[in-house]
Order: C-alpha cells, then structure tokens, then sequence
C-alpha cells in the first residue's frame, strides 16, 4: 500500500511549486485572504514522496474583530481539492486531507464547514469517519457550449425584462482602475450589504481580488451603470477556460426596480462567459435542496440547471457535533 505524507503550509512562500487546477485551491488563494486579520489562509498538500499529488485550501475566519477565542473562528472550504495527478485514488487521498484538516484546526475553530463540491458523493467516506454532518443543498450552473445560446437560455420574462434594461440605456463596464475600487465598496456595503448573496467580505478581500487575479486574467469584476450611476455589479473568477465561478452579484432593486440591474448584471455576466469559450457559468450553492422560492427560482429563470449538492459541517464541541450528527442525519 502507497504511503502519503501530508503537510500543512500557513506561508505562500513555503508552497512547493503547484499547478492551478481548481480556482478555490490556487496558490494565490493566499495573495487574496493575506493582509487581514479577519483570514489565516492555509493549505494542506498531499505527497508521494517529493511529489506532490493534491492540494486543498482552507481559510480560517474570525467572525468578531473584537472578541478572541475558539468560539468565534471558523474554517471554510470550497470545491474539491485540487488533484495533480489523477492515477492515484481520489477517494484515499482526500480522506487524508480531510482527516489532516481536521486535526489541524479542531483545536483553532468553532466550526468547519465545506461546501460547493458539486456532488453529493465526493468524498463521503472521509467526512463520515471525521464525524461531519450534512445538509441538502442545491447546485445551479449555466452550460455555455455552444448547442444553446444564452439568450435562448432566458425565460420569456428574462429576455423582457433584459430588452427594457437596454432600451433605457443601462449599460455593463469593467472595472480597469483600483482607484475607483474604495467606492465601489462602499456602493456595495452601503445599500445591498444585506442582500450580498454571501457574508460580506472586508475591503482588503476586494483589493486583493483586484491586484491577484483581475490584474492576472483570473477574474472580472463588472458594474452596471444606468445615467452615469453603479446600480449593480457581479464579481467573477475564472478557472482556466471551464468555469465561471460568481463569486458575489448585487443589484440596487428597489431604486432602480424598474431597469432591473440585477438581471442584466447576471444575464451580462453569462454573455461575456459565453463570448470568452468558457464551458459552465456557476452559481455554487444556492440553497436548500427543494426549496421553490427566493434565490434557487430566481437564478433558474437564467435557463441553469439545478444539481443535488451538500454541505458539510463538523463542531469541534464533542457533544454539540454529536447532537448534530443525530438531528441532521
């Protein structure tokens, strides 16, 4: 039986040297989390012997600027790990990762939570022997091949609404200066900050994304601008020429309600995909498994399809995490 070792790296500079193969297990993903007190990026890489075989990226996040101690940090992790060789078993190694990860940080955080995997197998048997719990969610992405247009992707409602967007002259742009990045920021944080469709990140995330992967071709940041005013925008990461990842959308609704910025961002959003070659425009999870309103039904009337997912959580309170384990499964 091959034999693996396992090492955990909190340094960029301490990586040895990785392909980019899965954007949420990039070496960069350290450029982005760095800089903040709010993140302690870290990786774990998998080995046979000098050789590294896999890779995954965690980010530890401290939920309270103000109070310290276990009970207010959590560790996230998105996507499967990245896998640079696929001859080796898949399942083997990440139960290695996994159960490394666990280790690492059971004593650093409240919580761990995983999800995005786009799967609801991938990796079943090393969370279980960790003792994580899971939740049914759901998984929405757009094909972008070429069989099926975008547009023809629309619902009927969708092409309407998109057609008065354009006709009152909204119009999509791309962010090409970081000077104007401090007020998009505030933008974002003073009017949709509830609305954001994920926790709302510090200013140094989006000052990172902007200097490490925008200035490097690995993602997008698009604003919707009607009568000289940002009414909306989306954030985007790109992984090679497959996959559109969006990241953050946003849409000042109820102002400007009658222009919709949230659907043309999006629909924006999925052509300029479309016109690049990418294959899949992805929206991760959106939500719970047969849930028919709210975000699920909204992003379904883009023409994506929706895949059975889950999300997987592990407290690193014994109890609690027993507790856990008998209401959810």
């Amino acid at each position: 039986m091959i034999k693996y070792t396992v090492k955990t790296y909190y340094k960029k500079g301490d990586l040895p040297d990785l392909q980019d193969v899965n954007f949420f297990h990039y070496t960069s993903s350290f450029d982005w989390y760095s800089k903040s007190s709010a993140y302690t990026p870290l990786m774990i890489v998998a080995f046979d012997g000098k050789k590294p075989i896999a890779a995954i990226f965690a980010v530890i996040i401290r939920r309270n600027s103000f109070l310290k101690g276990t009970i207010f940090k959590r560790c996230f992790i998105s996507q499967q790990p990245s896998f640079f060789d696929k001859s080796y078993s898949q399942i083997d190694v990440f139960n290695l990762l996994i159960t490394h990860l666990v280790n690492e940080v059971k004593n650093k955080v409240f919580l761990i939570r995983y999800d995005s995997l786009n799967s609801t197998v991938f990796g079943y048997k090393g969370f279980r022997e960790n003792r994580f719990y899971t939740t049914k969610w759901i998984n929405i992405r757009n094909s972008l091949q070429r069989k099926r247009k975008i547009w023809d992707q629309l619902s009927t409602s969708r092409k309407n609404q998109v057609n008065k967007a354009i006709k009152k002259g909204v119009k999509i742009e791309e962010l090409i200066s970081e000077d104007s990045l401090p007020e998009i920021y505030k933008l974002i944080e003073s009017t949709n900050n509830k609305k954001i469709t994920h926790r709302f990140p510090p200013y140094q995330y989006f000052e990172n994304f902007y200097r490490f992967y925008i200035l490097k071709g690995k993602g997008k940041i698009l604003l919707t601008r009607y009568q000289n005013k940002i009414i909306g925008g989306a954030i985007l990461g790109f992984e090679d020429t497959t996959n559109v990842f969006c990241l953050y959308y946003w849409g000042k609704t109820k102002r400007y309600k009658t222009v919709y910025p949230t659907i043309f961002t999006l629909y924006s959003a999925m052509q300029l995909a479309e016109d690049n070659g990418f294959m899949f425009f992805d929206y991760m999870d959106v939500g719970y498994i047969n849930k028919n309103a709210g975000r699920p039904r909204f992003l379904l009337q883009f023409g994506g399809k929706q895949t059975a997912t889950r999300r997987w959580y592990r407290y690193n309170w014994g109890l609690l995490n027993f507790l856990a384990n008998k209401i959810y499964d």
